[in-house]
């Protein structure tokens, strides 16, 4: 089932730990982050994809509201305050929520199901044929307006830009559509898939080999994989035993 990312961005441990406690109540959505400050949510956002940002307002150094609007493509962002001054402001930056401290699970709760039900309205369209075309898999994406049809043997691989992914193929130009690369991750097969770095999802039959934190490509691409991953695409490529 899929699974949702989120990022809390809060200056108060005590705040952030109520927010992840409040999340782990609902299913189907990971902290893949705690932030005391707008630079280090910065830093985790140019690293990785991310669905939802818990955001407080009153930060040190730069507020949730300049930071927000900083932003070129935010996360569906839910403000966290304990001034009601600030609700205006929120509705006019188009935040999914805005919720007052103490947040209320119930409130809460509300607030996140808005924003699931907007992630799961851009979730790919996907269509798994059957019989001899099963080798044929593919999905449909939205791109410029248009429903992409993309064939799973022809991607490389796949490059998170946030709240865009672009896939990266076989004599073809990319295709950037607007999900997550958590979602995408989800509808695409295990067996010739797999997620080598929080950014970058790699075709395991076009690895032509392993080389230090690099997997390159029979293109000559080279993608990274991570230090704490490798290990395990190393059990999934070795189906042999001979590494």
């Amino acid at each position: 089932m899929k699974s949702y990312s989120c990022i809390i961005v809060d200056d108060e441990t005590l705040a952030q730990e109520l927010i992840e406690a409040h999340l782990k109540k609902i299913p189907n959505v990971e902290v893949v982050a705690k932030c005391h400050t707008a630079m280090e949510a910065l830093a985790v956002l140019n690293q990785q994809a991310v669905d939802i940002m818990f955001l407080d307002i009153e930060m040190p150094d730069l507020t949730g509201i300049d930071f927000l609007k900083a932003l070129e493509k935010p996360p569906y962002t839910i403000f966290t305050t304990a001034y009601s001054e600030y609700a205006l402001v929120g509705y006019e930056l188009n935040v999914v929520d805005y919720l007052l401290k103490p947040v209320r699970f119930d409130r809460f709760f509300k607030a996140v199901s808005k924003a699931l039900a907007l992630l799961k309205e851009k979730a790919p369209a996907v269509v798994t044929p059957e019989g001899d075309e099963a080798k044929d898999d593919y999905l449909f994406v939205k791109s410029d307006y248009k429903a992409v049809k993309i064939l799973y043997r022809e991607i490389l691989y796949v490059e998170s830009m946030q709240k865009y992914v672009r896939f990266h193929l076989k004599d073809k130009k990319p295709v950037v559509s607007l999900m997550s690369i958590s979602a995408l991750m989800e509808f695409l097969p295990d067996s010739l898939f797999f997620r080598c770095q929080k950014s970058f999802i790699i075709n395991l039959d076009k690895i032509g080999s392993i080389e230090g934190n690099q997997l390159v490509l029979f293109t000559g691409d080279k993608v990274p994989v991570s230090k704490n991953l490798k290990s395990e695409l190393l059990k999934v490529v070795d189906r042999n035993g001979l590494i």
